[in-house]
């Protein structure tokens, strides 16, 4: 797994881990909820595929705890924060994995107080295209 750019081409971009929210990086969500980004990584997978995962803090989960009111807001961060921060730190990959969780969680860990919801796409012509599990 590498961090991309070791987290630091994130920081450098103004996507410090935990401090950045959508609405505070001009990116508006359809559910109007703030989602902080918690951190982004690339995974090289067995096959040699890279897989990219931006995993995101939307503390309002809490209380909602709703899929469908979230819903469309994977699509919004990964075409409007996710791509573009990849080619920032000049990264490919053919998978990006949302995820939005309602307090940090470690990745790979597991907690039934924490809800967590997640989404692939696939990366095509630079556009994000949900890929169904």
């Amino acid at each position: 797994m590498m961090r991309i750019g070791a987290i630091a081409a994130l920081a450098a971009l103004g996507f410090a881990p935990g401090a950045a929210t959508a609405a505070g990086t001009g990116v508006q969500l359809p559910s109007g909820l703030e989602a902080g980004l918690m951190e982004g990584f690339v995974e090289v997978q067995p096959d040699g595929a890279r897989w990219a995962r931006f995993r995101y803090v939307m503390p309002a989960l809490a209380e909602t705890a709703d899929f469908d009111s979230v819903q469309q807001d994977f699509v919004v961060l990964c075409e409007a924060q996710a791509l573009p921060m990849l080619s920032d730190a000049g990264e490919q990959v053919s998978q990006v994995i949302v995820s939005l969780m309602d307090k940090p969680l470690e990745f790979g860990q597991s907690d039934p107080g924490t809800v967590q919801y997640f989404e692939t796409f696939a990366i095509r012509d630079g556009r994000c295209i949900w890929e169904e599990f």
